[in-house]
């Protein structure tokens, strides 16, 4: 891994332009990183050059910062192996969690009379490709992008009419004019016309930090209810076309200061709050202008019943970061989520205690993962037949600790899930799982499977798979003591994504279950499509004591099918006598619950399992 200043890096490169590349091809790289957690420079590049040494691209490269979060590389690998470990740097990148968008942007050399300013030319328009994709993608350059390229180019200077298209390509003709080009493309959204996230940050503490503005200011954020459902049923142009309308929306609002789009539908704007006018007179305004925006734009997309969702926080400290607001105003968003219709909530002070409650769990559970104060439980599988153990459930737990607030799982799962830390404990109890089946493997003890739990948001991983299946045979021991299990809930979205995961994970071995079975409403759908190992019953139909008639006759009806589908079926949260001869009678035999056991620390499982 070589580190060059700019100019340093800009000398190596025309010096190997001029070598015969015909053998070994070598290929530009710009890689542009956005974040939102870091104050200055010098710690963004300390925390990227710590993701780049972990990179085999960039452990035999060249490369160096030419400006905030912007990175030029310079490599001999092939084609196929940069394509390879850019998936790997840009997955590893994704679960840090510290990074907005990553995209690159890549060109071969493909003789050596290639010029640098032409390479420079390539690389900027692949880059662009990446950008428009969404981010957190790789492109090469390709001449069938050319002409998309150049309508990229004209999109943005339509933002930028004080320079022309000559000027533009007069600027690509040197290194630091790049450099210069970088900074202005960091301003604006190349769909929309507002500012990028980073500028929108800027110009908005700006005005909150300006003593001379007396304004009441407020931030919303907002995102679109069903345009997934718009893009896919309509095309990604027309989505297009709806977001830059919304963009219209909003800056023809009489009190818009500055907006930006942080990625996909999201938006959020900073505002002014008129005298004499409340923040909740003025989100009841927004979903009437917003109702308003919809029917207009109705015929458009017959097919779509779209909508929008949105919180709002006055700004009452001025002293407080546009960070700190913009968090909150989101909290209601997520807040008023699942819903059909248009919704605007506002940060009051039953949400502020929310909020604050919320602030500290998380700080609970970043210095919980840093101590590793997460342990598994584990929880008895019976068969109520020969009234045997037949395997176990790792549940997660926070072992009791002098310095950190112990939390309930339900107290720190649902934010892990929001926040994406839930990959890393994930990740982290396989890996004692696995640690403690070698163990018992290593002193002969009888081993039995148990089963984990997999969060929806691995599957937004396409690694995810092979990162299992590594942890389990680094610890030597065989697939089929470890079970996966899977929500019924998981599967609302990417479903494509899921069912490929599941394919390669039982062609590896693994059992796969599905967890919760009947809490939502696609049960019978997935049990058509997917080939599931098992289905555990949701121990809601069981109730808390006695079953009810109608819970006795849809139990009855499913133990019927798993056994017409040759599914194995365990019912969950059994707590009385009575559930359990019930069980008996109908067929089902493997259960879990408190009547025979409750999650229980590995020691207090052995005494009960190894005699």
């Amino acid at each position: 891994m070589y580190f060059y200043n700019d100019i340093e890096l800009k000398k190596l490169i025309i010096k190997e332009l001029k070598k015969d590349t015909s053998s070994i091809p070598s290929t530009l790289l710009v890689i542009h990183i956005e974040s939102s957690i870091y104050k200055n420079d010098i710690d963004m590049k300390k925390d990227i050059l710590k993701l780049l040494k972990k990179s085999p691209l960039f452990q035999k490269s060249t490369f160096t910062f030419i400006s905030s979060g912007k990175i030029v590389a310079f490599s001999d690998l092939k084609k196929d192996e940069i394509e390879k470990a850019m998936k790997i740097f840009l997955s590893e990148a994704k679960k840090e969690n510290i990074y907005k968008n990553i995209s690159i942007g890549a060109t071969v050399v493909k003789n050596h009379n290639m010029k640098l300013e032409t390479l420079y030319q390539q690389v900027i328009r692949a880059i662009f490709h990446a950008e428009t994709a969404g981010g957190w993608q790789y492109f090469f350059y390709s001449e069938d992008r050319e002409k998309e390229f150049l309508e990229s180019v004209k999109n943005f200077w339509e933002f930028n009419e004080e320079l022309s298209d000559s000027e533009f390509f007069s600027k690509l003709m040197s290194h630091n004019a790049i450099r210069d080009l970088f900074e202005r493309l960091d301003q604006f959204d190349n769909m929309t016309g507002l500012p990028t996230y980073n500028s929108f940050i800027k110009k908005a503490q700006k005005h909150i930090e300006d003593k001379n503005d007396k304004r009441k200011l407020a931030v919303f954020y907002a995102d679109i209810i069903g345009f997934k459902s718009l893009n896919r049923i309509y095309g990604e142009k027309e989505g297009n076309r709806f977001l830059k309308s919304f963009t219209n929306l909003i800056k023809a609002n009489e009190f818009y200061i500055t907006a930006c789009r942080p990625y996909a539908d999201n938006f959020i704007e900073l505002f002014a709050i008129p005298e004499g006018i409340t923040l909740e007179q003025l989100s009841e305004k927004f979903i009437r202008d917003c109702n308003v925006f919809l029917q207009k734009e109705a015929h458009f997309h017959s097919k779509c019943n779209l909508g929008f969702i949105c919180g709002m926080c006055s700004i009452d400290d001025r002293n407080e970061s546009i960070y700190s607001y913009i968090s909150k105003a989101d909290d209601v968003r997520k807040s008023l989520k699942p819903s059909l219709a248009s919704r605007c909530g506002v940060f009051d002070e039953e949400k502020k205690a929310s909020y604050l409650t919320k602030q500290e769990r998380l700080r609970t559970i970043m210095a919980a993962l840093e101590a590793e104060s997460f342990i598994f439980y584990l929880q008895p599988k019976y068969n109520i037949l020969t009234n045997k153990i037949i395997g176990a459930e790792a549940l997660v737990r926070m072992k009791p600790s002098e310095n950190i607030s112990t939390l309930m799982p339900g107290d720190f799962i649902p934010l892990m899930e929001e926040t994406g830390d839930i990959v890393k404990l994930d990740f982290t109890i396989y890996q004692q799982v696995c640690e403690y089946i070698k163990d018992r493997k290593k002193k002969n003890l009888t081993l039995f499977p148990i089963s984990v739990n997999v969060s929806r948001e691995h599957f937004k991983n396409p690694h995810f798979v092979q990162q299992f299946d590594y942890i389990v045979k680094s610890s030597c021991i065989e697939s089929k003591y470890i079970e996966i299990e899977i929500t019924e809930s998981t599967f609302s979205n990417n479903l494509k994504d899921i069912l490929n995961a599941i394919y390669n994970l039982k062609a590896l071995g693994y059992s796969v279950q599905m967890d919760d079975f009947g809490s939502g409403y696609s049960s019978l759908n997935l049990l058509k499509d997917i080939p599931f190992d098992l289905i555990k019953l949701d121990k809601e139909f069981l109730g808390r004591g006695k079953i009810s008639k109608k819970n006795k006759v849809l139990i009855k009806g499913i133990v019927e099918l798993c056994k017409e589908l040759k599914i194995p079926l365990l019912c969950e949260g059994v707590e009385t006598k009575e559930q359990v001869e019930f069980l008996k009678s109908v067929g089902c035999h493997i259960v879990q619950g408190f009547y025979f056991a409750k999650p229980m620390l590995i020691k207090e499982f052995e005494k009960i399992y190894d005699k």
